[in-house]
């Protein structure tokens, strides 16, 4: 993952959108963090795939960004556990440094929604958010936002 953006992201905040980010490393965290929070986001953390499905039966996410390679539970995991909760669907995006062959669709097949390799910039980033939220953040999209 990228260190602190380098652009000038608005801070306007966005209609109230739950975004969670499932990552084990703690500077990723930080960085997808501010990264979110200076586009007008806000976002909870954890840090393996099980917090993530017990944070989400608990309070339900519109958008997970969901680290693949994680202890305890991985991100392909997790994310099938969540797709059997009988709860509101959260778009899930898969956040990975394995950029081989054939992970996007081992991600897709998961029941990840969207897939996103690091390292990534910042611009990225916002932009697969606001691509399944929408440029206002208003909500979840079926399909994501052209």
């Amino acid at each position: 993952m990228q260190t602190a953006p380098q652009g000038n992201f608005t801070a306007e905040r966005m209609p109230r959108t739950r975004i969670l980010m499932a990552e084990d490393n703690v500077i990723n965290q930080r960085v997808g963090k501010l990264i979110l929070q200076r586009a007008g986001f806000e976002i909870d953390l954890v840090s393996d795939g099980v917090e993530a499905v017990e944070a989400h039966r608990a309070n339900p996410y519109d958008l997970i960004l969901m680290d693949c390679q994680m202890p305890t539970m991985d991100g392909f995991e997790a994310s099938r556990h969540i797709r059997h909760l009988g709860q509101k669907q959260p778009v899930i995006v898969a956040v990975t440094a394995n950029a081989i062959l054939g992970e996007r669709e081992r991600c897709l097949s998961a029941g990840m929604d969207d897939y996103l390799s690091k390292p990534f910039q910042a611009e990225q980033l916002v932009a697969v958010v606001k691509r399944w939220l929408g440029p206002d953040g208003k909500g979840v999209s079926a399909t994501p936002e052209q």
